[in-house]
């Protein structure tokens, strides 16, 4: 699991944000309880930062963005590097790992993406910060952000185009199971057509 406390923090400070602002976060470190502390950052994030902020700094985190979900994803883009982004997205069932997802191009030129375990109206969150959370402690979509980085990272490598996070449309989470999650990401550019 990535040390979410520290890395929001450096990327509050990498994305320009003043040091009075981050002077009332709560950053202490404390391994008992940092799903917690986590939780009490992004509802502080919440309340100090545009949405805009609260995405550019939470499509920066994510976990399993390195080994082997990283590499299926990388072998997957050298290997169909001469296809467009569309002909890759019809071909993610030769994905060969679990971190894959379900994801349309949208006419306006996003790129929606689908992630979720379970089936409608019985999804489940994947995250491990999540399930050491009280099930009474309600989650902001603007968390879920950091599943959304995830996979941001990962198709950046099998698309070969830069992603940036536009919007949190749902979560499993957030939703109480009703809804997977949905990312929409602005396609930056491309670097095969």
């Amino acid at each position: 699991m990535p040390n979410l406390i520290k890395q929001i923090k450096e990327t509050m400070v990498k994305k320009g944000i003043s040091e009075e602002i981050i002077s009332q976060f709560n950053f202490t470190e404390n391994k008992e309880n940092q799903s917690e502390i986590i939780m009490d950052i992004i509802d502080q994030m919440d309340k100090l930062l545009s949405k805009e902020q609260c995405l550019s700094i939470m499509e920066e985190q994510g976990c399993c963005t390195s080994g082997k979900p990283a590499k299926a994803h990388q072998d997957f883009g050298k290997k169909y590097s001469d296809k467009s982004i569309k002909e890759k997205i019809k071909l993610f069932d030769k994905l060969d790992t679990p971190h894959k997802y379900f994801c349309i191009l949208n006419e306006d030129g996003t790129l929606s993406v689908y992630w979720g375990v379970g089936n409608e109206e019985n999804y489940i969150c994947v995250c491990g910060f999540i399930k050491k959370l009280s099930s009474q402690r309600k989650v902001s979509k603007t968390f879920c952000g950091c599943c959304g980085a995830h996979a941001r990272k990962n198709l950046q490598r099998s698309l070969g185009a830069k992603l940036k996070l536009k919007k949190i449309v749902s979560s499993a989470i957030s939703s109480k199971g009703k809804k997977r999650c949905e990312f929409i990401f602005q396609i930056e550019n491309e670097s095969k057509k």
